[in-house]
């Protein structure tokens, strides 16, 4: 059975359109519930609330350009797990890691694994050699099931050729850099966006149509090496990941 929230009728008293206002309401809900917990469906908003068929659905899509819902065609909109990604110099430099402290599961599947030349901002990034390669690691990610995140870590492959003898679906490329191979992969850099996703990206993430996704590229390195090991470009679904910035103390 779904939540209900007060069945009441949205009244003129407030300032704010009718489907704000329901959305400020159904916030509250959602402040309630757990991930995956389903709310009304636009029906039965139109019973509860009095309101037309186009506001409660108005109020759902409000809902989800705040990323606290995810709606699922033909199955209903649910309270989405939003994991908290902060990039900071504490931080391990593993999405894996981010999920689990939140609670959440996580799970990859590798779409390709390729030794190759890399391209000039690849090069540039890890420091090598015009004759040098790298081993590029395609993968898709999950939290609790649901597509969430899909990108490319280039290892330099004079450090990281054997990789490939590790790697199997769900294996972290962070730990296994850390226990198979000796090395202590420490954020160096890290910068993020907000962007429209990719055509041949959004398929990957499970998207409808054209949302807005974070657009992740970090460089790790080992200070023991004083080099760096890995370069990551992610795009991950804004509405499963909250990236935040941390840099210094704070107060």
């Amino acid at each position: 059975m779904s939540p209900t929230t007060t069945a009441r009728p949205l009244t003129e008293a407030s300032s704010d359109p009718a489907y704000l206002a329901l959305a400020d309401e159904l916030e509250a809900l959602v402040a309630r519930l757990d991930p995956g917990d389903r709310l009304p469906s636009e029906h039965e908003l139109t019973a509860s609330h009095s309101v037309s068929r186009l506001t409660a659905r108005a109020s759902l899509q409000e809902l989800e350009g705040r990323m606290l819902v995810r709606r699922v065609r033909g199955a209903g909109t649910f309270v989405a797990r939003r994991i908290e990604y902060p990039v900071g110099p504490s931080m391990p430099p593993s999405a894996s890691e981010m999920v689990r402290r939140a609670g959440g599961i996580p799970t990859s599947q590798i779409v390709s694994v390729q030794h190759r030349r890399p391209t000039a901002e690849v090069r540039d990034a890890l420091g090598l050699g015009s004759d040098d390669r790298v081993v590029a690691i395609t993968r898709t990610g999950q939290v609790d099931g649901l597509p969430a995140s899909f990108g490319t870590s280039h290892l330099p492959a004079d450090l990281a050729s054997g990789i490939t003898g590790y790697l199997d679906d769900g294996a972290s490329i962070y730990r296994l850099l850390s226990d198979e191979f000796g090395l202590t992969p420490v954020r160096s850099w890290a910068r993020a966006e907000l962007v429209v996703v990719p055509r041949d990206v959004a398929p990957e993430l499970g998207a409808d149509g054209r949302p807005l996704v974070w657009r992740l590229e970090s460089c790790n390195e080992d200070r023991s090496l004083g080099r760096p090991v890995e370069l990551s470009q992610t795009w991950l679904r804004a509405d499963v990941y909250r990236v935040r910035f941390e840099l210094g103390e704070g107060e």
